[in-house]
């Protein structure tokens, strides 16, 4: 009876031991049993050491998730494929990155999802395949990636500071250092002459600045001059620009008024043509016959007036003449 009591207590020890074991892991590590999750996949084109099946995803630092499969991509050696499952109540946005990171100087890795605006969209997968969350570089990996570069850097450093340092260089440092001991002595035997150049440099400058704010009531009023005088022209400049447009006026009036007289010039002269041409026959008759008669006419004209002006003449001078005729061989009966 004894024995079997024992094998009671020890089988019931066992059992809240391995109840209490699983309860802590689901408190420590906070699992949940009733937790729904969504899977992700993540393209790592570097080394993904560190990382394991299981490891933490965190977004800005809570744990949101964790690492379910890490393989190798079968269509692209280069790439490492991570699959994550992530709280299916953690929004994942399509402006989100993934990047891998190591925990303190343990090295474990884990994976921290960072960026992610409220208005960008959900992310999400075409057909049945699992979103895609873009992968980037870590700090620590750019800094392992850069490291053979910069210790290429550094050795050829290190070369050019061998050879600048060698032993024939010794006695130029050591010339550089006299000149630079040299130079220090006589600044400091200068001390007075430099103090007083800074007096002098300080009393100029103070004489300048009372000169400056004595200036700056001319300046003052010479930008308010100018101001004005701104001012002036622009009225000015506004007036010609008026009477420039209203020349223009008078000036397009005035042209569509000698076009007006032109058209009107164009069309007198046109009547006139045809004038002409109605009376062409006409004056080319009076030119063949008319023209001769006119000029007998105008010859016998002359002549008759010349008669005419004979007679005049000879009754000025003695009209009983002209009416009773000559005197001569006649009686006077008184």
């Amino acid at each position: 009876m004894e024995t079997r009591a024992g094998y009671v207590t020890v089988g019931f020890f066992v059992v809240a031991l391995f109840v209490s074991t699983v309860a802590g892991a689901i408190l420590l590590g906070d699992i949940r049993l009733d937790q729904k999750t969504r899977p992700f996949r993540i393209d790592f084109s570097g080394s993904v050491a560190g990382l394991n099946e299981g490891s933490s995803v965190r977004y800005r630092g809570v744990p949101v998730g964790s690492v379910s499969r890490i393989q190798i991509n079968p269509d692209n050696v280069e790439q490492i494929d991570v699959i994550i499952e992530v709280d299916s109540t953690v929004p994942i946005k399509a402006d989100m990155v993934a990047v891998l990171e190591a925990q303190g100087l343990t090295g474990i890795g884990y994976i921290e999802i960072q960026g992610g605006t409220q208005a960008a969209a959900d992310l999400v997968g075409t057909d049945d395949d699992i979103p895609v969350l873009r992968s980037r570089p870590s700090s620590l990996q750019q800094v392992f990636k850069s490291a053979p570069e910069i210790a290429s850097q550094l050795v050829v450093l290190m070369a050019r500071a061998e050879r600048f340092l060698k032993p024939e260089n010794e006695q130029a440092f050591a010339d550089i250092l006299a000149s630079l001991g040299t130079l220090s002595t006589t600044l400091a035997d200068k001390a007075p002459d430099i103090a007083t150049a800074i007096d002098a440099t300080t009393s100029a400058a103070r004489q300048l600045e009372t000169s400056v704010k004595t200036l700056a009531p001319v300046f003052a009023s010479l930008d308010r001059e100018l101001v004005s005088v701104s001012d002036e022209a622009k009225s000015t400049l506004s007036a010609i620009r008026g009477a420039a447009t209203g020349l223009d006026g008078e000036i397009a009036g005035l042209s569509q008024s000698l076009q007006e007289t032109s058209k009107r010039i164009g069309r007198v002269a046109g009547t006139a043509g045809a004038a002409l041409e109605d009376i062409r026959p006409g004056l080319q008759d009076f030119s063949q016959s008319g023209l001769y008669e006119v000029t007998q006419f105008l010859v016998e004209a002359r002549i008759l007036v010349g008669n005419l002006d004979q007679l005049v003449r000879q009754i000025n001078r003695d009209p009983s003449q002209f009416l009773f005729g000559s005197q001569e061989g006649q009686v006077d009966t008184r």
